[in-house]
């Protein structure tokens, strides 16, 4: 039986956001906190272990809450990924837990130090910052303030912007210490205009790509004639968009090829996938019937692979989330100099690699279920249709260098994916002229939409009011 605590846990959440569902724990409670306390004891050991002598006991409490804010991160963020391969059943949720996890690390390993310092360092003015020791308090404070408000949400079901909390929590610190002035608000708003054009630009591109579909592909007489010549060239698409966003993102520091390189490297890899996924593709569907589900059916395995890519480029852009504060943290702690870090340690990109990946394992199948089913219907053609929205947006994203939410560009894909099944219902409706008293059938959760939009609305001022609040009981203590 569950507790009183529990339970009035449970009415609480669905009190801020009802309909969320139902997650029993992946793990029994005894053995889920052992795992967990295991993981916090082997975080704080490595920063205590590559924290300098003098410092080493600091280094491990700032690495746990790097772990805390990782494992928030995997178990909120995991959604964007696997969600779609999830709801249109390509993956069962644990097969696809782990194709994200081994993603995600790799992607924060090899493509994870570009916006880094743009999150740890531009936010807050440096030049007016005087106190070493305030700004090591203050990072901390917006670290720990960040992870309790995305903790928060998970708890909720609400899928948020873990790179609203953080930057939300460097602000309330920043206004609590030193005011208004010492914030960047250019940066500010480029970084805000990023968050409201990005789910836009998602869900116009994912209705872009499945009315495509269904026109060229499912629309057509010979089914299977067309999928064998468009489905080669939209995986072929997907792999020019991973290959670009690998150059400008993970190569970046070793190789900046000039436009005329970049760009014949990008067609090869797209002529390369063209001349494998062509007979793949004309082989598969040898003997399949002339129907839309069998388009459907050959989706899938590109789906898989656009699941990892979205999961790899997550990885590169919400490991700054952990990375930039911890490495700020240690980096001013240690030489009292408040420029940017010359680099990121390894150990540091590790701890935030395989936090997002426990979280993810443990405690991320809720979220997926969330976003995989709750919001619209998904099938292997809209799933692939949000990937490559996803993809396309977080590569143009990372392109300028802004960072942006994950989270708000793949759910926001499902919300277009959303609007736009009904928009065609409501148009097949009209073009058959029925005539009928029922109310016109729903095919996107509109409760879940405004919740999920609520959450984006509070999270940036929730986190930096905790932040700041926390900052201030550091600074009653001094």
């Amino acid at each position: 039986m569950p507790s009183d605590s529990a339970a009035s846990g449970n009415q609480f959440g669905r009190l801020l956001f009802p309909g969320g569902p139902k997650r029993p724990p992946v793990l029994p409670p005894v053995q889920l906190a052992l795992v967990s306390l295991a993981l916090a004891c082997a975080a704080a050991l490595l920063g205590y272990v590559n924290g300098t002598p003098e410092d080493a006991a600091l280094a491990a409490f700032v690495a746990l809450l790097g772990a805390y804010m990782a494992a928030n991160i995997g178990a909120n963020d995991v959604a964007n990924s696997v969600a779609p391969l999830v709801g249109a059943r390509v993956l069962p949720l644990g097969a696809a837990l782990l194709l994200a996890a081994g993603a995600e690390v790799a992607g924060a390993l090899f493509a994870g130090d570009q916006i880094v310092g743009r999150i740890a360092f531009r936010i807050v003015d440096p030049d007016l910052v005087r106190d070493p020791a305030g700004f090591v308090y203050g990072m901390a404070a917006a670290l720990t303030g960040a992870a309790l408000w995305v903790n928060a949400a998970n708890l909720l079901r609400a899928p948020i912007s873990t790179t609203h909390a953080i930057i939300g929590g460097i602000v309330g610190v920043g206004l609590f210490a030193l005011g208004a002035s010492a914030i960047n608000w250019p940066e500010i708003a480029a970084i805000t205009l990023g968050w409201f054009v990005s789910p836009v630009a998602s869900a116009l591109a994912a209705i872009a790509i499945l009315a495509f579909v269904k026109r060229e592909l499912l629309g057509v007489q010979d089914k299977l004639r067309a999928a064998r010549t468009w489905i080669p060239i939209l995986i072929a698409t997907m792999a020019a968009l991973f290959v670009l966003f690998l150059i400008k993102k993970g190569l970046a520091n070793v190789w900046q090829p000039a436009m005329p390189v970049l760009v014949t490297t990008v067609l090869a890899a797209f002529a390369a996938t063209m001349a494998l996924a062509g007979p793949y593709i004309r082989r598969t569907s040898m003997g399949l019937a002339n129907k839309g589900q069998t388009v459907r059916v050959l989706f899938r395995v590109p789906l898989i692979a656009a699941g990892g890519f979205i999961a790899f480029a997550h990885g590169a852009n919400d490991i700054a989330n952990i990375a930039g504060p911890v490495t700020a943290i240690l980096h001013v702690q240690a030489t009292s100099d408040l420029d940017l870090a010359p680099g990121i340690p390894f150990w540091v990109f590790l701890l935030g690699a395989l936090g997002i990946a426990a979280g993810l394992l443990l405690f991320g199948g809720g979220m997926v279920r969330l976003v995989a089913t709750r919001i619209t219907k998904i099938n292997p053609i809209r799933a692939y249709a949000v990937a490559m929205a996803t993809a396309a947006t977080v590569t143009a994203a990372s392109w300028i260098g802004l960072p942006v939410s994950t989270t708000q560009i793949a759910v926001g894909a499902i919300f277009g994916i959303g609007i736009y099944r009904e928009l065609r219902a409501q148009k097949d409706r009209a073009a058959k002229a029925i005539q009928t008293q029922k109310r016109p059938r729903r095919l996107f959760r509109r409760g879940d939409m405004l919740r999920i939009l609520i959450a984006w609305t509070i999270t940036f001022p929730a986190s930096a009011l905790i932040s700041g609040l926390l900052y201030w009981i550091i600074s009653l203590s001094e």
